[in-house]
């Protein structure tokens, strides 16, 4: 069986990833003898001639992006024998973050930040340049041997854009749906904060094992999105510090606006956040009993949570900056367990008994102060046990004392 070769240099080898849209293979670059990567368009978008001058130009665009922390692009072009677009790059010898999510589940802070960390000087670089990535996910970072973070699929994610209707029916964007910042996935164009979103949600992922939002379609994100915020990440990784929660939480606001104004802040305000430094304007005082509370179980109300509403703890959307306020709504209150609630003792609590003692020992004392006087006026006191089982009866009793001795 022969060797398939794409335009007489490049020797494909063993499939290293696939999707609805490319196929990704290890081929030898002939010319120049070493190992790249080589991702070969879909045979159903060859002949979309939109698309792919789109992709020409934003191919371009990308192998442009020279930097440490991006997957270099080496070439692109139309094999004519296979009919079969592609994109030579950088074979980066490693994992992507898919891969150690796939067999760690989790990290932690410092292998967390230490991913996020190439992943936003590579955006900052890219957007700089004027390039968006607006495909940001845990396949599309990349971690060497060596330990080098590299970010890839700049050309590949650039080109999608205007072509949502497309990519949809292909299904290649449901794959990624959760990454989407809430402009995208309405289908509106976005600019570098729908990246800094992006990250944000790995960042969560991450570390906590689960994504922000449970979502299986773009509708379904979007109204997830609009509906409720997901838990904050020190509610369900209480090892995160709880400054390092509100960066991440910045990253995912809902107006672009109001995440980071670049990259570099962002990367900034994550390693702050691992420090203990809350990112400004940031309300830290109320991240110490959050921090509490989510080391204990869930209230029966979180846990009775509809699948429609599943992943958040606050209802209430942020409304756009300018805007009216959105309707209050509040969030339902806990039901009694059934073990507190079949409970045959008496409700009058701890608070309760308090209060009888005081005043049993009020009246005790009344009746003490007026036996001295009448016993220094020569009157005997009448005494009488007390035995009530209850405040009222002993209340009772004790005014039948009083009235025993003042006749």
């Amino acid at each position: 069986m022969s060797t398939a070769v794409i335009a007489g240099r490049y020797e494909l080898g063993e499939r290293l990833g696939f999707g609805g849209m490319s196929t990704v293979q290890l081929a030898v670059d002939r010319r120049l003898e070493r190992q790249v990567a080589v991702k070969l368009l879909a045979e159903h978008l060859a002949d979309d001639s939109q698309f792919i001058s789109r992709f020409r130009r934003e191919a371009l665009s990308a192998a442009r992006l020279v930097h440490p922390n991006i997957v270099q692009v080496f070439d692109f072009g139309l094999d004519e024998a296979s009919g079969r677009h592609y994109i030579v790059m950088e074979y980066v010898h490693g994992r992507s973050g898919a891969e150690i999510l796939r067999d760690e589940t989790r990290l932690g802070v410092a292998d967390t930040l230490e991913l996020v960390d190439g992943a936003c000087r590579g955006l900052a670089h890219a957007h700089r340049m004027g390039v968006v990535h607006r495909d940001v996910k845990p396949g599309n970072i990349m971690r060497s041997d060596d330990g080098a973070v590299k970010l890839a699929d700049f050309g590949i994610a650039k080109a999608m854009v205007g072509q949502t209707s497309q990519i949809t029916q292909a299904g290649s964007v449901l794959g990624t749906a959760a990454y989407l910042a809430p402009e995208q996935a309405t289908g509106a164009e976005v600019g570098p904060p729908a990246d800094l979103y992006g990250l944000g949600v790995v960042t969560y992922q991450l570390l906590a094992g689960r994504l922000p939002y449970d979502a299986g379609s773009l509708t379904e994100l979007a109204m997830l999105q609009q509906r409720e915020y997901p838990f904050r990440l020190d509610e369900v990784a209480p090892e995160v510090p709880a400054a390092l929660a509100l960066a991440v939480e910045k990253a995912l606001a809902l107006v672009p606006e109001e995440r980071y104004a670049s990259a570099d802040e962002m990367r900034a305000a994550l390693h702050d956040g691992a420090r203990g430094i809350a990112p400004a304007g940031a309300d830290a005082t109320a991240t110490a009993a959050t921090a509490m509370l989510a080391q204990e179980d869930r209230t029966a109300a979180t846990r009775a949570v509809s699948s429609s509403q599943r992943g958040g703890r606050r209802l209430q959307p942020q409304p756009p900056r300018g805007g009216p306020l959105p309707p209050v709504q509040y969030e339902p209150i806990p039901e009694i367990p059934p073990s507190r609630r079949d409970d045959p003792r008496p409700r009058n609590g701890g608070a309760g008994k308090v209060l009888g003692v005081v005043l049993v020992a009020g009246i005790l004392a009344a009746v003490i102060a007026f036996a001295i006087g009448n016993s220094q006026g020569g009157s005997s006191v009448k005494l009488s046990p007390v035995d009530g089982n209850t405040t009222s009866e002993v209340v009772d009793q004790m005014n039948q004392l009083i009235d025993d001795n003042t006749r």
